[in-house]
């Protein structure tokens, strides 16, 4: 009962901030899906399950009833033939009867339920960015809040062990198999560290830009600081590797101020020393074990890939190859087939067609134009292109790529914010440039 409340608080919730605001409504939704995963581990109920999925009804209603402006539908223009497109497909393989019809929902939910999330991360200018930013660093530091009391106080004080915290339990592998992974308010430590990773663009890229006040560049770094804490105190290391690529970038940019530089220096010495301080925190060191990463990728990408294109060119059902069924659901499952694959979990549910129009899209991805040097998103646009090349290749070595909350979500609207750059750009400096852009239109004021 008190699942399927929540479920309808979060849907109006949203439903009504949507209709405020993009920034109010997208911030909202993902306040949900970060705090999806340890109100699902309270409340095993199975209304609990859909909490997330209310939310992003809510968003999807208010964003596609409240009126575009011509720009914004210019932006929609560039990314809605995929979504349509990456949806028609595994839309038409559920009306036929091969899994059980409930496992079939769950399995289109999967591969399509997330998708107007591309649409949602076109529509974004850069002071709903900004906003949005401001929420996802509340966010973090909420969530490194209950991070830091399963650190100290231990995990089972904030998820009791069901069905739905079951993964949890069995990652109890830092520090000689002494302590477990941190996960923070998520559905598993990996998704923890994972939201960190993915929200590090917008956080770096409000942090880097040069207006703004001093307070809310150090609100937004303390917020940085404690993401990559974050992805240390979940152990995984996935996770670490993905994080390592965009400091790099970020390192390597030439568009960070020296003062800030000097702050991300700093940051990043003291992240160090404390992680040099704690085994349990030195997990993702194993990646120097070549061997140990070879065999790893070897699991995951291996001929019974193409052996499962073959057996099912058309696939073999929705649900059935792999796609996060809820427990209550799991006896339903007819001839489920498994490989530690998302791409091949995608052959095996949607067959050769649907991995071709993941791998068309995907080329389409890394082929968008590189942000310019002269918008003030650009750092943010550089590390949310790097970040979602890098998330959507460890789909080779692991699944729930795409069916990951709020992760899924998160990762398909930076991959449509960075496929329809604002190209209406006001030139910060000039007090005679256009000064208000609204609907699509540019209005002056002029001195006297």
């Amino acid at each position: 009962m008190i699942s399927a409340i929540i479920c309808l608080l979060a849907f109006i919730s949203v439903f009504v901030a949507g209709r405020r605001s993009l920034s109010a409504g997208t911030g909202l939704a993902l306040t949900f899906g970060y705090m999806y995963g340890i109100i699902r581990a309270n409340s095993p109920q199975p209304a609990s399950h859909f909490i997330f999925d209310a939310a992003s009804a809510g968003l999807y209603l208010a964003i596609f009833t409240r009126p575009k402006t011509p720009l914004e539908r210019r932006r929609i223009r560039k990314v809605a033939p995929w979504a349509l497109a990456l949806f028609a497909w595994p839309a038409t393989l559920a009306l036929l009867p091969i899994q059980d019809p409930l496992i079939q929902l769950v399995g289109l939910r999967g591969q399509a339920f997330f998708l107007p999330f591309l649409i949602l991360g076109a529509m974004f200018d850069d002071i709903e960015l900004r906003k949005l930013a401001f929420w996802i660093a509340v966010l973090d530091i909420v969530a490194f809040a209950f991070a830091g009391g399963e650190y100290f106080l231990g995990v089972p004080r904030f998820y009791p062990r069901n069905a739905a915290t079951e993964i949890i339990y069995v990652s109890k592998d830092v520090a000689n198999y002494t302590a477990f992974r941190i996960p923070g308010t998520f559905v598993n430590p990996a998704g923890y560290g994972g939201m960190m990773v993915l929200g590090m663009p917008l956080l770096v890229g409000a942090w880097a830009q040069r207006r703004g006040h001093t307070w809310a560049r150090v609100f937004l770094a303390a917020a940085l600081a404690m993401a990559v804490m974050g992805v240390f105190l979940c152990a995984s290391r996935t996770q670490a590797a993905a994080m390592i690529v965009l400091a790099i970038v970020v390192t390597l940019s030439f568009r960070v101020r020296v003062t800030a530089y000097l702050g991300w220096s700093l940051m990043i010495a003291g992240i160090v020393w404390i992680v040099a301080s704690s085994p349990r925190l030195q997990r993702f060191t194993t990646l120097q074990d070549t061997s140990f990463v070879e065999s790893r990728i070897r699991g995951s990408v291996n001929s019974s890939f193409l052996e499962k294109a073959a057996d099912h060119p058309l696939g073999s059902g929705l649900g059935g190859g792999g796609t996060s069924i809820p427990y209550f659901l799991q006896g339903r499952i007819e001839n489920q087939e498994l490989i530690e694959n998302e791409y091949a979990r995608i052959v095996v549910e949607e067959g050769i067609p649907g991995l071709m129009l993941w791998a068309l899209f995907i080329f389409w991805v890394v082929t968008r134009a590189a942000p310019r040097r002269s918008d003030p998103w650009f750092l943010g646009r550089r590390l949310a292109y790097v970040a979602s090349l890098v998330f959507l290749a460890t789909g080779l070595t692991g699944l729930g790529l795409f069916t990951w909350i709020p992760g899924t979500a998160l990762l398909l609207f930076m991959i449509g914010w960075v496929a329809a750059p604002n190209k209406a750009r006001v030139p910060m400096a000039d007090p005679f440039a256009p000064a208000v852009l609204r609907g699509g239109l540019v209005m002056t004021r002029m001195g006297t």
